[in-house]
């Protein structure tokens, strides 16, 4: 594999890339095809996502790809066409060949050697050879005649008028071509006697083509190639500033080609050569020579231009010197741009690049910052007020384009959740057949942006979420309908923008976590003792759920059980500065909310003074702050709490919780009010310094497993400040 890796290099990781999306498209349309099995469309697009995985991995010769995605469209095709229905079977076997391709996939990308797939073509094999046996049978008779003397038409394949009305509307498209003025040129490209895969090198060729010029039309046409009637000659009638020269070119440096010729189309009496093109081709042989006027004086005729691989190096023919083909995308000579020859406006970025230009805007924020506050500083003397102007005039640039800057390269960060969530339904599938359980699986918000690191952080995190609500949520069906509820459970995953975080939510209508249940189980397991359980209120005995070796389950399957779960869950959120909340109702479902930052790289936070030391608090975990001189404060049960507004709330201090003594310490001038487990909480500060925006740093591995240690950051004044993740804090 470090062969492959070695000789074809980033087209090779452009087209894994490629073939990951297709594939997460590909389990999305099966899962909704078995849902519809009947719909044509869903249908159609697996077809063409196959067609396109064959032709990528065709180019690169990975013939082992090759195979598996060719058998799947077979079958596909047959299901298109109406030869055959969709089946259970049939549709585990297109999984098959999805979890091969994904493995397959995986295999290249991590330089290992690719999974065998005999096994799997020969089952596609049979599963797409079921039908035409069926149509042998069926047709044994009519096959018998037909073989007398007409071998020809059964081997084209085709019904005598369908290509003759194919014709018609590709002179008629010709022609309005041309009486548009429009410079028609048209490219005849003979393949080699042993090409494999002609459909694949045809389709090949028009896509390199859709890129430098326009395709008016194609014989055979885009659709008998998807439909693998290609043929060992192709017509493709271009419109090209140049005459087409540049495409000529980049079609004979192609794969397989032996020839290809040039010529300008003719106007009138072009439908019959239109017809006879393809026989023409193939009457003259793989290796025939191309459409060309004897000698080199033809200024004033249409000429036709023929290169032949074979002898493509100083050959002349007819007195016509022919030179060695040129490299894609090259001339022989100073041609004017192709009409169509324009670049993508796409690239892909190497994720380290973004990281690397985020770090850079990071420091920027910082040297705005600390600019902004010498220019303070130099106006308030009167001596220097004139100098502090002109860099605070400099300063607020700085800040309009850093800004500007931050914003764009945060977009670039930024990824649908679509790219996690589309894997889910295939998955969710699969475990509800494991688990005797009928599940309806929605999805909603999945074009809701995230910044890339977060969105890799809350993979397995999620996939631990679903998996609990398949296994310990949604009740069996008979159990379902015994509480008198549809005999189909009901999970939906969401992703919603909610101010300057994104909430992801987990949502079934399951049983519910019975909360005493949770106790039984953490004390039997050693986690807390009998007398501890029976102290706990509903909301903190849910919290025992995210305990190391925590489960209810009382026998452990391959789907959960083992204690591994919401503990891992929530140790990943907290390194993304996520949060978790679970609630739940016995009997009716569970929510299980992820509250997540837009971004890790910048972000806004309060600087708050504890004990002579300044923390740094995200705005997004502060609701509002409060002066002490301006609110009651009293006890409950010997605990400080503050009446705001008729609503008494639990007053904490930082102080005390940074030492894991919530409840201690006093004179706190402000504050803060915000929020644990859905819980309102007010966390008392010695002082308040201001809002400002902050790059956050990592503390290292050993720092960062401090609780309630956010990360770091470096303040406008050089000096470092520790970030607060309050909800850990508290």
């Amino acid at each position: 594999m470090a062969d492959i890796r070695d000789e074809f290099g980033q087209d090779l990781e452009i087209l894994l890339a490629e073939v990951g999306e297709l594939l997460a498209v590909t389990e999305e349309s099966l899962v909704e095809l078995e849902k519809s099995p009947d719909n044509a469309d869903i249908v159609q697009e697996l077809f063409r996502v196959m067609h396109t995985i064959k032709g990528g991995a065709a180019t690169l010769g990975l013939q082992e790809a090759v195979d598996v995605s060719h058998g799947m469209e077979s079958i596909l095709d047959q299901i298109r066409s109406g030869e055959r229905t969709l089946t259970t079977e049939l549709l585990n076997v297109l999984f098959q060949a999805v979890d091969w391709l994904k493995e397959w996939k995986a295999a290249l990308t991590e330089r290992r050697e690719v999974p065998p797939n005999a096994e799997l073509v020969e089952i596609i094999r049979i599963a797409a050879s079921e039908v035409a046996a069926t149509s042998t049978e069926g047709g044994q008779s009519d096959a018998g005649v037909a073989s007398a003397g007409t071998a020809g038409s059964i081997s084209a394949g085709h019904d005598s008028a369908a290509p003759a009305e194919a014709c018609d509307e590709t002179t008629k498209s010709l022609d309005t071509a041309v009486s548009e003025g429009k410079n028609v040129s048209v490219l005849t490209v003979r393949f080699r006697s042993d090409a494999p895969l002609l459909s694949v090198r045809c389709f090949q060729i028009l896509t390199l083509l859709d890129d430098i010029v326009e395709v008016v039309a194609s014989t055979p046409s885009r659709e008998e190639i998807e439909e693998d009637k290609a043929t060992s000659t192709l017509l493709v009638y271009i419109v090209a500033d140049d005459g087409g020269e540049a495409a000529r070119e980049l079609v004979t440096a192609s794969p397989d080609v032996s020839e290809v010729t040039l010529e300008k189309y003719q106007h009138a009496g072009r439908g019959d050569a239109i017809r006879n093109g393809v026989a023409h081709g193939e009457a003259s042989g793989a290796g025939a020579p191309g459409v060309k006027l004897p000698g080199a004086g033809a200024a004033g005729a249409d000429t036709a231009v023929g290169t032949s691989k074979a002898g493509a190096s100083g050959e002349h023919t007819g007195g016509t010197a022919r030179s060695a083909p040129a490299k894609p995308g090259q001339s022989n000579q100073d041609a004017p741009v192709p009409r169509r020859s324009e670049l993508g406006r796409t690239v892909r970025v190497d994720v380290g690049l973004l990281d690397f230009l985020m770090n850079m805007v990071g420091e920027l924020v910082i040297d705005r910052t600390r600019l902004s506050q010498i220019a303070t500083q130099l106006m308030r003397n009167p001596d220097t007020a004139a100098v502090g102007s002109e860099i605070g005039s400099l300063a607020a640039h700085l800040q309009r384009t850093s800004s500007e800057l931050q914003e764009g390269i945060m977009q670039a960060r930024l990824l649908p959740v679509k790219s996690i969530f589309s894997k889910f339904p295939r998955m969710m599938r699969d475990l509800s057949r494991r688990c005797g359980k009928e599940i309806d699986f929605e999805i909603e918000g999945e074009n809701t942006e995230l910044d890339r690191t977060v969105l890799e952080a809350i993979d397995d995190p999620l996939i631990h979420i679903l998996r609990n609500s398949v296994d310990h949520g949604i009740e069996l069906p008979e159990k379902r309908i015994a509480a008198g509820k549809s005999p189909r459970g009901r999970v939906v995953l969401s992703a919603v923008h909610e101010e300057n975080q994104v909430v992801v939510r987990v949502e079934d209508d399951g049983a519910g976590i019975d909360a005493e249940k949770v106790k039984r189980s953490a004390v039997r397991k050693g986690l807390i003792s009998e007398e501890v359980a029976q102290k706990l209120s509903e909301k903190e005995a849910l919290e025992l759920i995210f305990m190391p070796g925590f489960s209810t389950a009382e026998v452990a399957t391959e789907v959960s059980g083992r204690g591994v779960g919401m503990d891992v869950v929530r140790a990943n959120l907290e390194k993304v500065n996520g949060q978790i909340e679970v609630r739940t109702k016995l009997g009716e479902g569970t929510v299980v909310t992820l509250r997540l930052p837009l971004t890790l790289a910048i972000m806004r936070a309060l600087l708050v003074r504890c004990k002579d030391q300044v923390y740094a608090i995200p705005t997004s975990s502060v609701e509002e702050v409060l002066s002490m001189a301006d609110v009651t404060v009293g006890s409950i049960q010997g605990k400080p709490a503050m009446n705001v507004r008729g609503k008494v709330i639990p007053l904490i201090s930082l102080e005390g919780a940074l030492r894991d003594d919530l409840w201690s310490g006093n004179g706190h001038r402000y504050a803060l009010l915000t929020r644990s487990s859905d819980q309102p909480l007010a966390l008392g500060v010695d002082g308040l310094i201001g809002e400002e925006e902050i790059v956050v740093k990592e503390m290292g591995h050993m720092l960062s497993r401090l609780k309630g240690i956010a990360g770091a950051t470096i303040l406008a004044q050089g000096d470092p400040a520790v970030i607060l993740d309050v909800n850990r804090v508290i």
